[in-house]
């Protein structure tokens, strides 16, 4: 039996490469999927791929700044899919500039923060209130930048530095309201995507020596790539991490235990 069958899912970010393999993941385990993100056509491609093989799948746009775009996509979902059982906060800005803490523009800070910290919020709160009494899985996708710090990266860090903190507060005050709702973290290490790729060529010259640069961001001298976050998640979206609240997973390749100027690869 599919570890998923019968709930159902929503995936924020899901016209994304991490968002889309991660619906993906959790529609191959018997999971429902809502793909929402601002970018539907994106999600709705996905979504179709879902279903053409075999899955059931619906696109939704979503917003995830806007709470009254959460309060429709909940709706939506709910009446295509039946009840809520997992959300999972996918959806993630990182800036396309290195900014140093002293020339970081605020309106910079405030996109990151916006979309990476108070887009999952939103995301959390929506589902606590969707799932209620019957209780259910959100799961935050961070990063292993909360780890430590970012040379040029202090927006995105801070912010998902903050997702840290929103899991454990969301799911301790789950547990004071006596709601079975668990709120859990993957902390990814770097992950290779297609746009990552594209711009590291651009920079590089060539796919072989962007992987090559990629892969050395890893103590195990390999990249990671959107797949990894899968087992994971459905891990936790499942019944077999039901005793586990306001955990955290890093899929990093053990990059968070390594010390800072430590020469790996």
């Amino acid at each position: 039996m599919s570890l998923l069958a019968g709930k159902t899912s929503l995936v924020t970010g899901a016209g994304g490469e991490i968002g889309a393999a991660l619906a993906t993941g959790l529609a191959g385990n018997g999971s429902k999927v809502a793909l929402c993100d601002i970018d539907v056509a994106a999600a709705e491609k996905v979504a179709q791929d879902i279903e053409a093989s075999g899955g059931r799948a619906i696109a939704c746009p979503l917003d995830v700044t806007r709470e009254n775009d959460w309060r429709d996509a909940m709706k939506r979902v709910g009446a295509a899919l039946g009840d809520l059982d997992v959300l999972v906060n996918c959806a993630g800005l990182f800036s396309g500039e290195a900014h140093s803490i002293g020339d970081m523009p605020l309106d910079e800070w405030r996109r990151l923060h916006s979309v990476n910290l108070d887009g999952a919020f939103l995301g959390v709160k929506a589902g606590v209130n969707t799932m209620g009494a019957r209780g259910g899985s959100i799961i935050n996708i961070g990063s292993v930048v909360s780890f430590f710090g970012a040379r040029s990266g202090a927006a995105y860090g801070t912010s998902k530095g903050a997702v840290r903190g929103l899991t454990i507060q969301a799911a301790a005050s789950c547990i004071a309201s006596g709601l079975d709702i668990r709120v859990n973290a993957i902390h990814p290490g770097y992950i290779l995507t297609r746009s990552a790729l594209g711009s590291s060529v651009a920079r590089l010259g060539s796919a072989a020596k962007a992987k090559e640069a990629f892969a050395g961001r890893s103590p195990m001298n390999r990249c990671i790539t959107p797949e990894a976050l899968v087992g994971p998640t459905v891990f936790l979206a499942s019944d077999a991490s039901r005793h586990m609240n306001g955990a955290e997973l890093l899929v990093d390749d053990g990059l968070s235990t390594q010390m800072p100027g430590t020469s790996f690869g």
